[in-house]
């Protein structure tokens, strides 16, 4: 991440315009919790003032898309502890919880509060959601230019509001499912972040033999790939046996296989947690001819489409390796 964060905050931090430092001072006090509280609350107050169920849905649910938001934000600042970019010369990284002052950067709270919020108002009013976005946009962009944060803390913020807003605005009749859905198919996306965070970010652990990972992980990864080729070419044929189902368990090989080429126990530990909960989560898919064009991008053949996510991730696998093990010295 350093790769990207510091070159760009060198760059940024080159332009000593008194009038760029105003233009982000703007930025920040329109991205305050207190301006979007209000903001909330005004657009809630107009939808009563003129009876507009939408005017006043979209003051309530952009209030609990920034208050969620910011609950979530909260939680993974103070558990991941990156430093603000004003200390991280003089102050190492190590992940843990800490309530400490400066060691809250990731992920940017004015970004995920804006941005759920503007999710929700894209999605009440429509027509001016290039305006919702560009204004959030413009907030997030502010916080890399006076120095509160990295661009990678920019990036997590935004993933965080808009996930927090879609799941509020297409979800408010069917908590339970969705909430569900989102705990199985989320965490393993969760758990592969927390992986390029334990890679990327020096600290002692755990390790396992570093090319001894790396067979490991490509000999998984060929395993699940060839299995989930081998059953959806069976339920492809022009006569598949009856009740004949593509398990999704292979899958969790592949992933497990990613995993264990970083090298490291604590990744494999909770990718294979996270991959149980999700196995249990999907169980088997049951590929007939009419469900291949839905379940798979733009009619691409299913055998294609997992020959293509098998070799994505055969080539993330030395990837990582090379990331973990060239990157630091522990």
């Amino acid at each position: 991440m350093g790769q990207i964060d510091h070159p760009t905050l060198t760059i940024v931090h080159s332009f000593t315009d008194p009038l760029v430092d105003q233009i982000g001072d703007v930025g920040n006090e329109l991205g305050e919790g207190l301006t979007l509280v209000l903001l909330s609350l005004a657009v809630g107050g107009i939808g009563l003032w003129i009876n507009s169920d939408r005017w006043k849905f979209a003051g309530l649910y952009s209030l609990l898309a920034h208050g969620i938001s910011g609950l979530l934000t909260q939680i993974l600042k103070h558990s991941l502890s990156r430093p603000r970019p004003r200390i991280m010369d003089t102050t190492e990284w190590k992940i843990g919880p800490t309530l400490e002052s400066g060691l809250d950067s990731f992920p940017s709270g004015h970004t995920s509060g804006t941005f759920s919020m503007a999710t929700v108002f894209a999605y009440y009013f429509p027509k001016g959601r290039v305006v919702w976005f560009g204004l959030a946009s413009f907030i997030a962009l502010c916080r890399v230019i006076k120095g509160s944060h990295f661009p990678t803390d920019v990036l997590g913020g935004l993933l965080v509001g808009i996930g927090c807003g879609l799941v509020l605005v297409y979800a408010r009749n069917q908590w339970k499912e969705a909430i569900a859905q989102a705990f199985v198919h989320g965490l393993p996306w969760l758990v592969t972040a927390f992986g390029v965070l334990w890679i990327l970010v020096p600290h002692p652990g755990i390790e396992l033999e570093p090319n001894l990972s790396l067979f490991i992980g490509l000999f998984l990864i060929m395993i699940g790939l060839g299995l989930r080729l081998w059953w959806i070419r069976e339920c492809t044929a022009p006569n598949p046996p009856p009740q004949l189902e593509v398990p999704t368990w292979p899958r969790l090989l592949m992933g497990l296989g990613l995993a264990t080429s970083t090298g490291s126990l604590i990744v494999v530990g909770a990718s294979f947690l996270a991959g149980i909960v999700w196995w249990l989560g999907t169980q088997a898919e049951l590929l007939s001819k009419t469900e291949n064009q839905n379940n798979f991008i733009a009619g691409l053949n299913p055998i294609w489409f997992e020959a293509l996510l098998g070799i994505g991730m055969f080539l993330l696998a030395p990837l990582a390796y090379s990331i973990r093990f060239s990157s630091f010295i522990y």
